[in-house]
């Protein structure tokens, strides 16, 4: 079965190095499909690193569907933007904005990454990755998630938010076409790629097995592979699975509660 999957570094890194994970900061990746209980544990983690509940917050929903190009500055919110802010709130955090636009001049503008530049985490829920990729890949958005962790924040990204945080989603573009590069991301880890919504169903086993030989012909390219309803937490040398699944991190299988070790 083939699954049709359409939807400036920090001077601290370098792709060259071999070193893919951040020097500083972390970064949380959610498999999609997050039930309540590991929803829950996904925004504690990121408050836990970010400092706590005085953290400053920045959501930036533009993955999902429904939202209008611009969110409204005053009147009533959309319902997946109150459902994101009462999600995080019922966790304890305090200070949660939201960043949105479906232009790419305007997501290339320094009045409208303003807010990311007092930001200690970021979070880019689920919906459609290559809307994410269309709108702020190589933009001032994307410089500023790389400045973010570079001075220590959380980046954190579920299903397409994810993927955005990775260099590249692999898959095919339709069920006809060879299996490769189908979006880019903003590349916050070099060489690396995400692939959510995981499992041990065997119609997932074409997908997995092709980013596999992907990666043995493009040397360096980080495979992070992410069951459902899981996440993993990279920070230091080290990542951390967490929820009900597991993840093949570089070629390894993690079991939820365990602990690769990157040096």
């Amino acid at each position: 079965m083939r699954v049709a999957l359409l939807l400036l570094l920090p001077a601290t890194l370098s792709a060259q190095s071999g070193q893919w994970w951040p020097a500083r900061g972390a970064v949380i990746l959610g498999g999609g499909g997050l039930q309540e209980a590991t929803a829950n544990q996904f925004v504690d983690s990121i408050l836990a690193l970010a400092g706590g509940p005085n953290a400053n917050i920045v959501i930036i929903p533009t993955a999902s569907d429904g939202l209008p190009s611009r969110l409204p500055s005053a009147g009533p919110e959309p319902q997946r933007i109150k459902d994101l802010r009462a999600h995080f709130a019922s966790r304890g955090a305090k200070n949660v904005s939201f960043l949105h636009t479906r232009d790419r001049q305007v997501a290339n503008s320094e009045a409208f990454v303003q807010v990311l530049k007092t930001a200690d985490v970021v979070f880019i829920p689920g919906g459609r990755s290559v809307v994410v990729d269309a709108t702020y890949h190589g933009t001032l958005v994307e410089r500023e998630l790389k400045m973010l962790l570079a001075r220590g924040g959380v980046l954190s990204g579920d299903s397409a938010g994810a993927i955005a945080m990775g260099c590249f989603w692999l898959g095919w573009r339709t069920t006809n076409s060879p299996f490769g590069v189908v979006s880019e991301g903003m590349c916050t880890m070099p060489n690396v790629t995400v692939s959510p919504h995981m499992s041990d169903d065997a119609r997932m086993a074409p997908w997995v097995d092709s980013i596999a030989v992907y990666a043995r012909a493009h040397r360096g390219t980080v495979p992070i592979n992410i069951f459902e309803n899981t996440f993993v937490i990279i920070h230091g040398d080290r990542v951390e699975v967490a929820g009900a699944g597991k993840a093949d991190v570089a070629g390894e299988r993690v079991p939820a509660g365990g602990v690769k070790v990157l040096r």
